[in-house]
C-alpha cells in the first residue's frame, strides 16, 4: 500500500516544489509586451506591462492528469498574430510517445482545448471546445491549412 501512494504522490507531484518561473532570464514567448513563462504541464505565466506597472498571473493551470510525467522539451508555446497556442507533451506511466495537449486564447482569460480533427465539404478543420466544458461538440472550427 505504500508503494501505491507513493507512487501517486509522484504522479501528481508537489506543487510548492514548482520553480518560480519568472526569475529565469528568458521568457518562453514574448506577445507584444507581455512575456510568458511554461512552468511544465503546470501552469503557464505572464508578466504583463501596463504603462510602467509590472504584473505577474497565472494564466492558465492546466488539468491535472494522474499516473503521467511531463516532457518539457516537446512542449511549446507559438502566437501566430491571432491565437496564442500552448502545446503540452505527456506520457502516462507504462506507455510510450507523448499525448500532445493543445490549448489556445485570443485573450489570455478565455481557453479553448483541441479535440481532435473534423471535416467538412471534404476540408479538414481543427475542432476545440472552451476549457472545461463537458460537451462533446466544438464550440470552434479552423481549417487546417497545408504547409507545401
Amino acid at each position: 500500500m505504500c508503494f501505491v501512494t507513493a507512487l501517486f504522490i509522484a504522479a501528481c507531484g508537489d506543487k510548492s516544489q514548482e520553480p518560480i518561473t519568472t526569475q529565469r532570464k528568458q521568457a518562453d514567448l514574448t506577445v507584444g509586451s507581455t512575456k510568458l513563462y511554461l512552468n511544465s504541464c503546470h501552469s503557464l505565466t505572464g508578466v504583463f506591462n501596463h504603462n510602467g506597472t509590472i504584473k505577474t498571473k497565472v494564466i492558465l493551470t492546466f488539468p491535472t492528469r494522474p499516473l503521467s510525467v511531463c516532457n518539457n522539451k516537446q512542449s511549446l508555446l507559438n502566437f501566430d498574430g491571432t491565437y496564442l497556442t500552448v502545446k503540452i507533451c505527456r506520457t502516462a506511466f507504462g506507455a510510450g510517445g507523448c499525448g500532445v495537449e493543445k490549448y489556445r486564447t485570443t485573450d489570455f482569460e478565455n481557453w479553448q482545448e483541441y479535440i481532435g480533427i473534423t471535416w467538412h465539404d471534404n476540408e479538414q478543420y481543427e475542432a476545440w471546445r472552451q476549457l472545461g466544458s463537458n460537451s462533446s461538440k466544438a464550440d470552434e472550427i479552423t481549417k487546417v491549412v497545408p504547409v507545401h
